[in-house]
């Protein structure tokens, strides 16, 4: 009997404890991106003419940016539709209340290099 009084209130320990490593988190996004355009000069590749584009909204990027992109296209189908979720442990550590920056480049010389620049702001509750 003392041993499942003893089980219990160590398992009731554990699932409390689990439960406070959790929070509802909120997140936005700012996004930049330069767009490197190139000729073919006389066998070599120089830059033609950069462009610049941003974007903010609510959410965090859940997929790969595009490139190919333009002033008008609209960048929220990139970003999670989600803007609260539950995050826990070594993920809630790295985002609690922060601002996470990322970068990423895709592309080449011939079609353009779309230079991503962003951050995602994360308000934990």
């Amino acid at each position: 009997m003392n041993i499942k009084i003893l089980f219990t209130g160590l398992l009731s320990t554990i699932l409390l404890t689990s439960c406070l490593d959790c929070l509802d988190c909120q997140s936005s996004t700012d996004i930049s991106l330069s767009v490197e355009y190139y000729s073919s000069n006389n066998g070599s590749m120089s830059l033609d003419s950069t462009t610049n584009f941003s974007y903010s909204g609510a959410g965090y990027v859940n997929t790969a940016l595009p490139n190919n992109i333009t002033s008008s296209t609209d960048i929220s189908p990139y970003l999670s539709p989600i803007t609260v979720r539950e995050v826990c442990g070594e993920d809630l550590k790295d985002i609690n209340n922060s601002t996470v920056s990322f970068e990423t480049t895709i592309g080449d010389s011939i079609s353009g290099i779309y230079k991503y620049n962003w951050s995602e702001s994360w308000d934990c509750k």
